[in-house]
């Protein structure tokens, strides 16, 4: 086999700026070597594995955050190359965190704000009856219970104080703990999740209770885990199987709802990260037998690629003081919207400038008055080649010649054609997994731009300032031909 053989090169002290992907040389032995087994990996300055590229940026698996499409350009073994491609997985407000409660300084002593048990009667869990499925999430690293329907409810209070129904959507069980409370683990964590009973718009925030499990010696072990098919025998046949019997999240989380909770706002655990996440964690550790442990363990390292997660982020903030935690608190505060880390690109930082769209597009508030027209007497597309398609940060788009739209006695050309995945609109509180965006020009306003695009030599051959001149007289006096037949078409 030809052997490439890849030598670090060597670079200069690093920078601010971030270092190239290919921080390398490669080149091909003259003569090809034969080796019994080969493997390598491609190194950076730093000794770490390259982030990883040519992922497909999307899976098909359901997602238990309420996105219409679940991310999937990550490996969980390479976290620190989130930000790289998500860049509020940068973040100040990341979750995992470790409730580390013995730091000193501004805001790191618990708020103590109920008593312990104050959520015991505020969850309301179902059975799941029969033989319910359960789905290894490749995305969440976990044993997925989602039905496609309400499994539950969490009844709370908004930041005012006023009662709010959380509405519990997926539970997903994950070997070795997701979160730590003063640097101690759990050996499996119960990640409940919720949202919003008024509305299912993944950007809105979400609620997910904690339950954590403690490996035991003594007992049979958690009936959940055994409810679900973990019971320590031969592993599954596939990612997903039918539970033996019927699974109670109720009886499964009330001795921890009895006991004391820490709460604290965070992060999705895995990307986009998006910092809108209330975290409710329970403290009392249910018990889990060893041959329970081992066989979650087995299914994930079989069907979901390994148990790794993403590693804990401190509680202590850079630049001093800690990030809050609450006590036996039931109420959910606003989610913040500071825009001063990593960047302003968050959406939740536009609204200085974009306050006005995108919108929840409601039908029944629609303003009825104005009498209806038939879009199809107002709109003309036509097939279309010659089409230039690029990438662009947030949408693929199309530029050509796509048609007219007549609005108001103007005629508009279509003249890009952008496709979004996740869309920027929503309809009656519901958002979908992509919009399609198709922008108009001013009929006279493209062809001019067009025309000065060429003159100064941006686009096709260059004019003249005289032909440019005359090319404006001919728009202008083609527009005001074309005004005029419009006009008289939409008399008629």
């Amino acid at each position: 086999t030809g052997l490439h053989v890849c030598l670090l090169a060597s670079f200069p002290p690093p920078t601010a700026q971030a270092r190239p992907d290919s921080a390398m040389v490669c080149s091909k032995l003259a003569r090809p070597v034969v080796l019994g087994s080969c493997m390598f990996a491609l190194l950076g300055r730093s000794g770490e594995a390259a982030c990883p590229t040519g992922l497909d940026p999307y899976s098909a698996e359901p997602n238990s955050f309420g996105w219409p499409v679940t991310p999937a350009e990550f490996e969980h073994e390479q976290p620190e190359c989130w930000a790289a491609k998500y860049e509020r997985c940068g973040g100040e407000r990341q979750s995992p965190m470790d409730l580390n409660l013995h730091l000193s300084g501004p805001g790191c002593a618990p708020q103590v704000v109920g008593t312990d048990g104050d959520l015991a009667t505020r969850a309301s869990y179902k059975i799941l009856a029969g033989r319910p499925a359960m789905t290894v999430s490749k995305y969440m690293r976990g044993v997925s219970m989602m039905t496609g329907s309400s499994i539950g409810s969490l009844k709370l209070q908004d930041a005012n104080g006023m009662p709010v129904e959380y509405e519990a959507v997926d539970a997903v069980l994950t070997a070795g703990g997701l979160h730590a409370v003063n640097g101690v683990t759990a050996d499996a964590e119960l990640l409940i999740v919720h949202e919003p009973k008024a509305g299912a718009d993944a950007f809105v925030g979400r609620v997910v209770l904690s339950v954590p499990f403690r490996k035991s010696e003594i007992g049979s072990g958690s009936e959940l885990f055994e409810q679900m098919g973990l019971s320590g025998g031969a592993l599954p046949e596939a990612g997903t199987w039918r539970a033996p019997k019927s699974v109670d999240l109720q009886a499964a989380t009330q001795a921890a709802l009895e006991g004391q909770s820490f709460a604290y706002s965070g992060s999705m655990p895995m990307p986009p990260c998006i910092e809108n996440i209330r975290y409710i964690l329970l403290t009392t550790k249910q018990p889990v037998s060893a041959a329970q442990l081992s066989s979650l363990e087995g299914v994930l390292s079989k069907y979901a690629g390994g148990t790794r997660k993403r590693p804990l982020v401190s509680r202590a903030l850079a630049g001093g003081g800690c990030r809050a935690v609450d006590e036996d608190s039931v109420q959910v505060p606003a989610v913040d919207t500071s825009c001063a880390s990593p960047s302003n690109s968050s959406s939740a930082c536009w609204a200085a400038t974009c306050g006005v769209s995108p919108l929840d597009l409601a039908p029944a508030r629609a303003d009825k008055s104005k009498s209806a027209e038939d879009a199809s007497e107002l709109i003309d597309y036509r097939p279309t080649s010659n089409i230039t398609v690029s990438p662009s940060m947030f949408s693929l788009d199309a530029a050509g010649d796509f048609g007219v739209l007549f609005v108001n006695g103007r005629l508009f050309e279509a003249n890009k054609v952008s496709l979004k995945a996740v869309s920027q609109h929503t309809f009656n509180g519901t958002r979908y997994a992509a919009e399609l965006v198709v922008e108009h020009i001013l009929f006279g306003d493209g062809s001019y731009h067009r025309r000065l695009e060429q003159e100064a030599g941006v686009v096709g051959p260059t004019v003249t300032h005289a032909e440019a001149a005359a090319a404006h007289t001919d728009t202008h006096a083609e527009a005001a031909a074309a005004h005029t037949d419009t006009h008289a078409e939409a008399a008629a």
